[in-house]
């Protein structure tokens, strides 16, 4: 955000309910509410189009407003190791899925079988983060019109690179690979920075 508040661009930044500051959301929210909560702070801060950077949960929410919610606000779309593409399940999981329903049967503790990010979450909030999580946007991502920019951590486990590969086969063009994980916007910094000031 300094690099570009110092070349004359207007950033906007904020933090998703329930996080920072933001409140609890309502129980039954999903994506399209986050997406009009993002286009109802645009839309109080900002008139012209937006140059959308989502990373993670906001790649997600940026692939809902360019494709369908609102892309006539969108000029620009940058997807930093976004989270949207449906994960491959093999064998692995079928039969971790098989022992859940076994310790659910048997009345036995479950929370080995849930995600870190899952765990961590209130009760509350668990509900709409199944709900997001099982919706696939792969599908959605080819009705992306605008010019996109994708940019991937080459060791990210959250949303790893075959998710990248998909993406780009429905997006068109090609990633930018940096050295990092799920947060190597922040490891390969100014590589990041470099490239995304490029293609604004």
């Amino acid at each position: 955000m300094e690099y570009f508040q110092r070349r004359g661009r207007t950033c906007l930044t904020f933090s998703f309910p329930p996080f920072g500051n933001s409140d609890m959301p309502p129980a039954d929210w999903n994506l399209s509410d986050y997406s009009a909560l993002t286009l109802s702070l645009l839309d109080k801060s900002v008139s012209d189009r937006v140059i959308l950077v989502g990373h993670s949960f906001g790649g997600r929410v940026a692939i809902d407003i360019a494709s369908g919610a609102a892309p006539e606000r969108v000029e620009k779309l940058v997807l930093v190791d976004s989270a949207g593409i449906k994960p491959r399940r093999g064998l692995a999981y079928r039969f971790k899925r098989l022992r859940f329903r076994m310790a659910v049967k048997r009345g036995r503790p479950t929370e080995k079988y849930y995600s870190p990010d899952y765990l961590a979450l209130s009760k509350e909030m668990r509900g709409i983060f199944g709900r997001i999580v099982a919706y696939d946007q792969t599908k959605d991502i080819s009705k992306i019109k605008c010019p996109s920019l994708v940019f991937w951590g080459r060791h990210d486990r959250e949303t790893p690179m075959y998710m990248c590969r998909m993406l780009i086969r429905r997006l068109g063009g090609k990633a930018i690979i940096l050295d990092g994980g799920h947060f190597a916007y922040a490891e390969d910094h100014a590589r990041f920075v470099a490239a995304l000031g490029r293609f604004v």
